[in-house]
């Protein structure tokens, strides 16, 4: 009996788990869909553009290099998401951004929005820290105790922070003066 019960809660999947949600193919189609928003542009993009059918290529490939590591879709209509990108460094790190979005009948992206973008760490680390990040970010807690002027030298969300911001209207992180240029 002790190795049903064990082996019944070795095969239940996390419930921020993709694989408890998505299959293979819909966890691809999903960071196709917000790859746009969540990476870097490719060459030749700018925000203007960067939804023409000529960075498709490009941004197949930065989708593949993206980690899908967390997936909720909440009660709220909301899909909450987490993806985890290599970052630059000498030793292999990792960025993650959590964010969440909304989807209309026919699947296109309706509402979108990054909560936060971590500093980059090694995978363990990084492991650890979104762990507590993202319950949180579902549960629409305030993440500022996590922003790096608050947290007492441990870096642990890079944005936002004092200077840079989540413009909705933008779909992209932008510093505050953006923000106020974007207003006039």
């Amino acid at each position: 009996m002790l190795a049903v019960a064990l082996l019944g809660s070795c095969q239940q999947k996390e419930p921020y788990s993709p694989e408890s949600w998505l299959t293979g193919t819909e966890q691809v189609a999903f960071k196709n869909r917000i790859i746009r928003y969540v990476a870097e542009l490719p060459k030749h993009a700018t925000y203007a553009n960067r939804l023409e059918s000529r960075f498709d290529a490009p941004y197949r490939e930065l989708a593949e290099k993206t980690f899908l590591d967390k997936y909720y879709p909440a009660d709220d209509g909301y899909i909450y998401f987490e993806v985890r990108k290599r970052a630059p460094s000498l030793k292999i790190k990792y960025n993650a951004t959590g964010g969440r979005l909304k989807l209309d009948s026919l699947g296109n992206i309706i509402d979108y929005e990054e909560i936060y973008r971590t500093w980059k760490m090694e995978d363990e680390l990084l492991s650890q820290k979104t762990r507590i990040l993202f319950p949180k970010m579902i549960a629409g807690a305030d993440l500022s105790l996590y922003y790096t002027e608050n947290s007492k030298q441990e870096l642990i969300i890079e944005f936002p922070d004092k200077n840079v911001v989540y413009s909705t209207a933008e779909r992209r992180w932008v510093t505050k003066s953006q923000v106020n240029q974007l207003l006039d």
